[in-house]
């Protein structure tokens, strides 16, 4: 398979500037219009949530790196 060079992705102050200028209007908006959000719940939504195994997943087992690679420690 062919394989072209990494696009090189330069940002600059005024994008930055540009970003947070757009997140504080979307917000402010949001803050003018409270009939807005009606009918959306006021749950807070940790980050580290995605982190977390869903109720139906399995918690990952934790194995020592010998238990990976599959080497018996005989006592």
């Amino acid at each position: 398979m062919l394989r072209r060079k990494p696009t090189a992705i330069a940002v600059t102050s005024e994008d930055i500037t540009a970003f947070e200028e757009a997140r504080l209007r979307k917000l402010s908006e949001e803050n003018k219009n409270p009939e807005h959000t009606k009918g959306t719940s006021n749950v807070k939504v940790d980050p580290s949530d995605e982190l977390k195994p869903l109720p139906g997943d399995k918690a990952r087992i934790i194995r020592t790196r010998e238990e990976r690679i599959g080497v018996i420690q005989r006592g």
